[in-house]
């Protein structure tokens, strides 16, 4: 007898089988909990990543040496700048030596001549930007047959020029636009950089620094020193200048540091924030601070400045301008022969010598108290990415007073944390892997949804 054979409908289903969407949903919550649990339960030294002296100091908008090269008749030197130079003049012992086109500065060979020589590479055309000085020494190969120690010709390099690959931001990468500002709200800033401060196109930066100090000392004083309100977390800086100036309002550093920055880089200073502390769990506050550093563009250097003590910079024995992190070297070691700081005098400063409301030259060591009590070694120096909003900590409700702030705080939570340098070893960077590592996933999971709810339909 022929048996017709049964038709084959696929693989049983059973009735109780949970569906590929239901368990992408579960997957997708269960991933959206482990983000909330995350941010809800983060702790201060997560909030940034660790980076180097090296990436916070030395910007793209200086020439960076990455490597030598040598090519045919001398040695070539690669660059990272965001200055694209038609070619180099090369002086040799300060007089002129070789030309050379293109973005490199090119050293021709010195043969048969191994003394030491300093060279200056100068970009052209001039004035775009910094030159370079360097001392080299070219040794044959015959020098080192003689010596019993084989090798081609080398070359010898001495310099303070920036050198090494590392990541690097350009100074842009730090300046708050102010867009989420409104447009009369800026323009009452440009206003009072005009007409009340006194701001000129011709002002060097140390110039507009000193204006700017002199105008938050006087016009809002001492009397705006205190807590500020809790809201003061996600108002923007002018709203707070405004409160402050009109006696409502008062500010801790970091008001004070935010206030000083929107001035400072509406009068074309490229200013960002640093903030120091020390937390554990958010509880146990060691140390704490604000301040700003300026791109001082005469020196090609970021200057070190405290709105809060009116404090302008400080300058070495040599009169270079001092960043945070060369202070706080400077504060460990006591090393402070030649150090001094421009400050201005007024109530903060009654035993500084000077005239009261003027700038003094003060010997670092007779006005030192604040660096010695905030740039402790355990501290964590952090730099913070605009927009130039707070960071939030534990009231959760204020994401939802301001947009901006929401989305400040977001963005920096995952993918622009503050920069950090710190003596000892933090969990900053193990904690933005794991951010990605749940937010990405998460993202999948979503998509893993939506593609399985897709082919269901498709099937039906």
């Amino acid at each position: 007898m022929e048996v017709s054979p049964r038709s084959n409908p696929g693989p049983a289903v059973s009735r109780g089988a949970i569906r590929p969407p239901v368990l992408w949903g579960l997957l997708g919550i269960a991933l959206l909990a482990a983000n909330l649990v995350h941010f809800l339960t983060r702790s201060w030294e997560s909030s940034f990543y660790q980076t180097s002296y090296a990436t916070i100091y030395f910007p793209t908008d200086v020439p960076t040496i990455l490597e030598w090269h040598e090519r045919e008749g001398g040695i070539e030197a690669e660059l990272n700048w965001n200055q694209t130079p038609d070619g180099w003049v090369i002086l040799k012992e300060g007089e002129p030596h070789a030309t050379n086109d293109g973005p490199y500065p090119f050293f021709p060979e010195l043969a048969d001549d191994m003394s030491w020589y300093d060279y200056t590479a100068i970009p052209q055309p001039a004035g775009i930007g910094k030159s370079l000085e360097l001392q080299l020494r070219f040794i044959p190969t015959e020098y080192w047959d003689d010596i019993g120690l084989p090798r081609p010709d080398s070359y010898l390099i001495r310099t303070d020029e920036v050198h090494g690959r590392f990541p690097q931001y350009p100074v842009s990468e730090w300046i708050d636009d102010y867009s989420y500002l409104a447009d009369e709200d800026l323009a009452e800033v440009d206003r009072i950089l005009t007409e009340e401060i006194g701001i000129t196109a011709a002002d060097g930066t140390l110039t507009k620094l000193e204006k700017l100090t002199v105008h938050f000392r006087d016009v809002l004083g001492q009397r705006c020193r205190g807590n500020p309100h809790h809201d003061d977390r996600w108002r923007d800086p002018f709203v707070i200048y405004k409160n402050m100036r009109s006696g409502e309002g008062q500010g801790y550093c970091t008001q004070h540091a935010q206030i000083f920055l929107l001035f400072a880089n509406r009068a074309g200073l490229s200013s960002r924030l640093v903030v120091c502390a020390r937390t554990k769990g958010n509880n146990f506050i060691h140390s704490g601070h604000s301040w700003v550093e300026t791109w001082v563009p005469e020196q090609h250097r970021w200057a070190w400045g405290d709105p809060s003590f009116a404090f302008v910079y400080a300058t070495n024995a040599k009169g270079e301008l001092l960043n945070s992190i060369d202070i706080s070297h400077l504060r460990k070691q006591s090393a402070w022969h030649g150090v001094t700081t421009r400050l201005y005098k007024d109530w903060a400063w009654p035993d500084v010598p000077g005239e009261e409301s003027t700038f003094v030259d003060a010997h670092f060591p007779d006005v030192v108290k604040v660096v010695q009590d905030q740039f402790v070694t355990s501290g964590i120096y952090k730099w913070r990415r605009p927009p130039n909003v707070e960071d939030l900590r534990s009231n959760y409700l204020l994401l939802f007073k301001n947009w901006e702030f929401f989305w400040g705080n977001l963005e920096r939570y995952y993918f622009k944390p503050p920069l950090a340098i710190a003596n000892y070893p933090t969990e900053g960077n193990r904690t933005y892997f794991v951010r990605h590592l749940l937010l990405w996933s998460f993202l999948a999971s979503l998509i893993g949804f939506g593609l399985s709810i897709l082919k269901s339909r498709s099937k039906t």
